[in-house]
Formats: structure tokens, sequence, C-alpha cells
């Protein structure tokens, strides 16, 4: 059985207990959306400056996220949730020009819909 949803400061997570379908395909579309992200970079820039686009934003944010995508390899076993939304408000207060605070919310926006 399930331990109840809980809410605190960070949003809605669980507390003990195995995460479940919805939230782990809500974590997943965070890694999605943030690969199309790159990939809509505008292509008219020439390969140089796409490249420093690309760089300038997708690195320092991949490096981020290479942790939810390891979660997401190993379905999400022992993932601290409370952990990660920490660490993504370090980097949004360190990163102030490649913030990604729309993570939260579409997050938060994916679980509503389902």
């Amino acid at each position: 059985m399930k331990a109840p949803l809980a809410l605190c400061q960070r949003g809605f997570f669980y507390l003990n207990c195995d995460m479940d379908g919805l939230r782990k395909a809500a974590y997943r579309g965070i890694l999605y959306n943030f690969l199309l992200n790159i990939r809509t970079i505008p292509t008219p820039l020439t390969d140089d400056k796409r490249a420093i686009v690309i760089g300038k934003f997708a690195g320092p944010i991949a490096y981020q996220l290479h942790n939810l995508a390891l979660a997401s390899v190993n379905d999400f076993v022992e993932f601290q949730e409370a952990h990660f939304w920490d660490s993504i408000n370090v980097f949004n207060k360190n990163n102030p020009d490649t913030q990604i605070t729309h993570l939260r919310v579409q997050f938060e926006r994916d679980l509503l819909a389902s």
C-alpha cells in the first residue's frame, strides 16, 4: 500500500513509498521536453554560433539533469525527489541566465493532467 500523497513546501511528492507510473512519466517528460528545447534552438545560425548557443544553454542544464536520466534508467528506485528539486533550485539561483524554473511547472501540470 502506498503512503498518502503529502503536501510540503516543495510541492507534491511521495514520502517513503515507491513512485507510481504517473510520476515516472512526468519526470521522463521533463527529460523529453529538455531535449526538444535543444533541438529547436534556431537553425539559421551558423554551425559555430549554434554550437556556442547550445553550449551555453544545454551544457549546464544537461549536467544538472544527468542524474534524473540515470534515475529513469533505474526506474526511479531510491530516487530522492526532494533532493532533485532542491538541486534545481540551487542551479536556478546560481545560473540566472539558464534557469530551468519551468521544469517544476511542467512536472506539476503533467501530474494534474493525468
